[in-house]
């Protein structure tokens, strides 16, 4: 991992910069040359060519030259960088230049600056934080690059088992047609070991994809992880040094100011830290590694396949369980076992919350969008609003990116925003020439639905196809979504019709049902299984991934459902949540 971020001084060695054009730490200031050199170029300086020159170590910064740019980098008010910081603000514990005081602090009581000297003991308690948190972060990013390695080497190694599981599997059922086929025509032979071939080929297909998924999510979040460390421990790298600058000088203002930029620095850093000290133990990702390889072998099946084969002897009933796995894997049945609910009204909302979309991300926290009120809310993992974003419309569908990413249709944009640190910021649009009422994303592409087509779009925004259009002049799209594979997707249409598309667009089976009159919420699992909601009369169904039939009712207006709107499943929880035309969310725990 680049860290070049870090390797931006106040003072830098000259040398380097001027001989070799890079930016090189400066540990020593020779007074006679009044210029500053790193160990190495100090060494040949002193020690080869003037070794009568006068030079002064970080210890003695005290006689290093005044830095104007330095100074001026002390003082500068972070939110209007043209002014200096003049006062404190011990009401709000911030720092404030004159126009922070005029703006947002006239009321505040006690808004001074103690300009008294800070004591040597408080000035080293500050330096031996700065250098512990400095360390730890050296520490979270070192764990976060070996994550990465680890998962890339982890993938190789399921890749490889599936592929021995598999051949373990051809290599048995070639004994058991050896010794079970032997009076059957060489025509009908040749139909079992197609149908054998096609579907292991497919469920090792769904394997390694998921499988891919699955870690490509965890090497993202790492990836960001280091990108924060990185970013953190340059910003403290360069706060030491302001500290260490203004202490040594005497410089009582800047010192106070440093000091309290420091410490609030410190605690920024420290609670970043506290939130991710899990991954600064290694062996916590490992068995995150573990418990994914296990996973993926229990969700595959092959495990219970060769099982079964131990012990069946009719090659009739293998094949039939044989070609019903890939169907099994996918239409697993939810039970529901337990429901609670959520408030997700903020004081601020001045219309009731209408949740028209819901995303699970992948640390547990939960993101919903809320059209009346025009925002996108947080929720922690126990499903407490603790951040929001107002957006220029009613979102009306939201689908995930990245781990800290996703992607919110508005009338006719797509708005990308970002999670970091239990906030919401917001990213690029991109421009749409039709309504977007709907969003699904895989494998780079985005599907986006109007009310009478499906699209095909790069992250980009370029138009890859129209994948389906509807000519009726009755039926409305509402939603869309697409399986982990990419090979299935789903539309929900007004009044009660639920489409299921091939790759290409072509139409593969239509559902309808009574009970999902004005179908709202659908969503995909990770496993294939398909979830839509009913807004009338409130319901919320499991449908087979053909798309031709119910498998379940998961929950009606008796289970205190109303007006369902959206649907995801959390399979950091195992819990379905629903989102409804009221201020509360449902929380179904299922299995």
């Amino acid at each position: 991992m680049a860290t070049q971020s870090d390797r931006v001084f106040f003072f830098g060695c000259v040398s380097c910069k001027k001989n070799k054009n890079i930016e090189e730490y400066a540990v020593y200031y020779c007074e006679k040359c009044q210029q500053c050199f790193c160990r190495q170029c100090c060494e040949l300086h002193h020690d080869y060519l003037f070794s009568e020159h006068v030079k002064h170590d970080r210890l003695n910064m005290r006689n290093w030259p005044v830095s104007k740019e330095l100074e001026a980098v002390i003082l500068m008010c972070e939110i209007h960088t043209h002014k200096q910081l003049e006062t404190f603000c011990r009401d709000h514990s911030q720092l404030c230049c004159s126009k922070c005081v005029s703006l947002s602090h006239r009321k505040c009581k006690k808004v001074t600056l103690n300009s008294a000297k800070k004591q040597a003991a408080e000035v080293q308690e500050l330096f031996e934080k700065l250098l512990i948190n400095m360390r730890k972060l050296r520490k979270l990013q070192s764990c976060c690059e070996s994550g990465i390695h680890d998962l890339k080497s982890s993938y190789q190694g399921q890749e490889l088992m599936v592929h021995k599981m598999n051949d373990k599997i051809k290599s048995t059922m070639a004994k058991i047609v050896r010794r079970t086929l032997k009076k059957i025509p060489k025509v009908e032979q040749n139909k079992i070991y197609e149908l054998m071939h096609s579907t292991l080929f497919h469920i090792e297909n769904i394997t390694l994809n998921e499988a891919k998924i699955t870690l490509s999510s965890l090497e993202d979040s790492l990836k960001t992880g280091v990108e924060t460390c990185i970013r953190h421990h340059h910003e403290l790298k360069a706060l030491h040094e302001l500290l260490l600058y203004s202490s040594d000088n005497k410089k009582k203002k800047l010192c106070m100011i440093a000091s309290l930029k420091c410490m609030d620095k410190i605690q920024k850093v420290e609670s970043y830290l506290g939130e991710n000290s899990v991954k600064l133990e290694c062996s916590v990702l490992n068995q995150t590694i573990q418990g994914t390889e296990q996973y993926i072998v229990r969700l595959s099946g092959l495990g219970r396949l060769i099982e079964s084969m131990k012990a069946n002897t009719d090659i009739e009933q293998y094949l039939s369980k044989l070609s019903g796995l890939a169907r099994v894997l996918h239409n697993h049945v939810f039970t529901v076992h337990g429901k609670s609910e959520h408030t997700v009204r903020i004081t601020s909302d001045s219309k009731k919350c209408y949740i028209t979309a819901i995303c699970v991300l992948l640390d547990g926290q939960v993101l919903v969008a809320d059209g009346d009120n025009e925002r996108v809310k947080l929720l922690n993992q126990q499903y407490q609003v603790v951040s929001h974003w107002d957006v220029t419309a009613k979102p009306w569908d939201m689908c995930q990116i990245t781990p800290s990413e996703v992607a919110v249709a508005v009338n006719n944009e797509v708005q990308l925003i970002t999670v970091s640190q239990s906030q919401l910021a917001i990213g690029r649009k991109l421009e749409l020439q039709h309504s977007c009422n709907s969003i699904a994303h895989i494998q780079g592409y985005l599907f986006i639905a109007s009310g009478t087509a499906l699209f095909k779009y790069t992250l980009n925004g370029k138009l890859v196809c129209k994948l389906y259009e509807n000519k009726s002049a009755t039926d409305t799209v509402r939603k869309c979504a697409v399986s982990p594979t990419g090979d299935r997707l789903y539309i929900s249409y007004w009044p009660h019709k639920l489409h299921t598309l091939a790759r290409d667009g072509t139409l593969l089976a239509t559902y309808t049902d009574p009970a999902l009159w004005y179908p709202t919420g659908l969503h995909v699992t990770p496993a294939g299984q398909v979830l839509v909601c009913g807004g009338l009369p409130h319901t919320v169904q499991q449908v087979g991934w053909e798309g031709e039939s119910k498998l379940t009712t998961l929950a009606t207006q008796e289970d205190g459902e109303w007006c369902p709107q959206s649907v995801c499943y959390s399979s950091t929880t195992s819990s379905i949540i629903v989102g409804q035309w009221r201020d509360n969310i449902l929380v179904f725990r299922v299995e």
